[in-house]
């Protein structure tokens, strides 16, 4: 074929869901159940292995990293897969394809290696237990562990590379799930030796030695399991072993059958199921495999999630129920730090919460007003703004109420009230946020179905969706916050009711409202903060196609305010709840919080109207044109 016809193609066409149409629905809702339960479980482990104590071991450092990589690696295929069950032409855009193809192999490939990086501290912790923590020290742990990841990326960067470079020819149909090194070798229409060889090459290197690394820990381990004289030693043993071996067997079998192979030799229908096994099912199984077959895991569990320190604290505890009563109020005292500039941060808040409401009050009326407005984007800016009005509401009048006072307080309903509401809109603009990164990601890489698909309907449903979510995570909060003894103390050394601060106040065990802000921030922030990065790589990789300037830079315009405002508002979000209790620095902290409860709000207006001209033009015939 001559290759002077050969064109790269804008999409690939996946096919691999052609034989289930009538069971799409079904197929929808296993793999979502799935993916939620790969989430729930790895992100169950990486909570506690970093909470409990007992774990702080090499052992479960690589486990640790093991969640992670399965958490990533069924991100980078499963949400491509559930959009394409949902719609009616599945595809994925070349330049998707490529930065899924990437990802999938990198964490792939460094698993392959971190499998065996965890045979070999098994090997060392059986073989030579006496100098197991001089062996495998933390500097050693995060050398194997950086291994394991480069090894895994140079792996991806070599096959993605030499990939791409081949011809389509125009053939774009995948039969497939997903994009990966098999299906696309068959569309290419030139010889793929290279490809083979390489596959091969790196195969042996990334594949059968890890394994045969694996294979010679395990003889080593076995035989020394057995000079063991106690049964019960030989069954210790064997339990922190059995779990790894279980995973291996699982993984390597189904990912080496899959790529160490002639391409001649493969079966694309056969090798889907295949597939499915070391990019779906083995991700979900890890969190039970590690669970139900070692100790240390479960009785970590039971101890995070029921009976953390109750030994320990238990003496202490009865003796502060019984002389807990709920304080009837929190005094503020940060304010006492600077009682000489009380009056000028009382003008400054004032200007900044007066910019705030008025700003954002005229982004919601010019929406509202301008008819060529009433797209799907100003939809959600409108919400947006009104969010910003409400959460800046829910805290800035009580602090210039505070300012005017000696004494500085609130109830304790007060607070529960101030700490509810200002949660539930927080909660629900990092939703909104990523709703809004998809809605410029349809526009941009789907206009012709734009208002197809961003119809009314879906809008409405999409922004009940966002503030359930944020009431919901805001009571959750907010109760297991409020059922917390507080003792004597009543001193808040913050500006207002907040998580952390109301958490350093109390005198029982906080773990449970640690693992809680743990999982609901991944919710909240991580998974939207992901969504939002994928949206814009596959924004950037469409506009970088459009042949006009202009078209590029209209298309960069109605993308750029957005972006501003999620690096201001997740940034400092994250950071404040992403974090350990105990690693929280109140006085940092504070600061931090005037970023995204303050400032953030007042400046959203004007980044939309600074940065976008249809915004821009609206406010000119809104508040200018009317007069004449």
């Amino acid at each position: 074929m001559d290759v002077k016809n050969q064109t790269i193609p804008s999409e690939f066409i996946i096919l691999g869901f052609s034989n289930i149409m009538e069971f799409q629905e079904i197929f929808f809702g296993i793999l979502l159940l799935i993916y939620l339960t790969t989430l729930a479980g790895n992100i169950g482990i990486i909570v506690v292995t970093r909470l409990d104590v007992c774990l702080h071991k090499p052992m479960y450092f690589f486990l640790m990293n093991l969640s992670f990589l399965d958490i990533c690696y069924t991100s980078t295929t499963v949400p491509k897969m559930l959009e394409n069950l949902s719609m009616e032409k599945k595809t994925i855009s070349y330049v998707g394809c490529i930065t899924q193809l990437y990802f999938f192999v990198s964490f792939v490939g460094t698993e392959c290696v971190l499998l065996a990086v965890m045979a070999y501290d098994r090997y060392v912790a059986i073989c030579n237990p006496l100098r197991y923590t001089i062996i495998m020290s933390k500097m050693v742990c995060g050398n194997l562990a950086a291994s394991c990841w480069i090894a895994g990326m140079a792996n991806s960067a070599i096959h993605t590379y030499f990939t791409f470079r081949l011809p389509f020819c125009g053939a774009n149909e995948l039969n497939y799930f997903f994009c990966d090194i098999p299906p696309l070798l068959s569309l290419a229409c030139a010889d793929t030796s290279i490809n083979e060889a390489t596959l091969l090459t790196i195969g042996v290197f990334i594949g059968w030695t890890p394994f045969l690394c694996i294979i010679m820990s395990y003889i080593y381990i076995i035989s020394t399991i057995l000079k063991i004289r106690s049964t019960k030693g030989r069954h210790k043993a064997f339990s922190t072993c059995g779990s790894h071996l279980t995973m291996v067997l699982l993984y390597y079998g189904s990912a080496i059958f899959t790529y160490v192979r002639p391409i001649s030799s493969y079966s694309l229908n056969k090798d889907r199921l295949v597939s499915m096994l070391y990019s779906f099912v083995t991700p979900m199984l890890n969190p039970i495999i590690y669970t139900l077959k070692n100790k240390e895991v479960k009785s970590a569990l039971k101890k995070v999630l029921k009976t953390r320190r109750a030994l320990k604290v238990k003496n202490r505890v009865e003796t502060e129920i019984r002389n807990y009563t709920a304080p009837s109020k929190f005094i503020f005292v940060w304010f006492s730090d600077l009682p000489k500039l009380q009056t000028s941060l009382f003008g400054l808040i004032s200007l900044i919460y007066f910019v705030t409401w008025v700003g954002n009050a005229v982004i919601l009326i010019v929406t509202r007003l301008d008819v060529t407005l009433h797209k799907p984007m100003y939809f959600f800016l409108g919400i947006l703004s009104f969010l910003d009005i409400c959460y800046t509401s829910a805290t800035v009048p009580k602090i210039l109420d505070n300012l005017l006072k000696e004494k500085k307080s609130i109830s304790f309903e007060g607070c529960l009230v101030q700490m509810y509401f200002f949660l539930c809109f927080l909660g629900t603009e990092c939703v909104l946020l990523a709703v809004m990164a998809y809605d410029r990601y349809v526009a941009i890489c789907n206009p012709l179905q734009y208002l197809i698909i961003m119809n009314k309907k879906v809008c409405g449903s999409l922004a009940t969706f966002c503030w359930t979510v944020g009431l919901v995570n805001s009571t959750i909060h907010t109760y297991f916050t409020f059922t917390l003894p507080f003792c004597a103390s009543n001193e808040l050394n913050y500006f207002f009711c907040d998580i952390p601060p109301l958490l350093a106040l109390s005198c029982a065990d906080t773990s449970v409202n640690e693992i809680i802000l743990l999982v609901a921030g991944t919710l909240l922030a991580w998974a939207p903060c992901l969504c939002i990065i994928t949206s814009y790589v596959y924004i950037i990789s469409a506009i970088l196609k459009i042949n006009s300037r202009e078209g590029r830079q209209k298309a960069f315009s109605t993308c750029s305010s957005h972006i501003t405002v999620v690096i201001f508002f997740y940034a400092t979000a994250i950071f404040t709840y992403m974090r350990p209790i105990s690693s929280y620095s109140l006085d940092r902290d504070r600061l931090l919080s005037l970023l995204y409860s303050f400032l953030t709000p007042m400046l959203n207006p004007a980044i939309y109207t600074l940065k976008n001209k249809d915004v821009k033009r609206a406010l000119k015939k809104t508040f200018l044109m009317k007069t004449f």
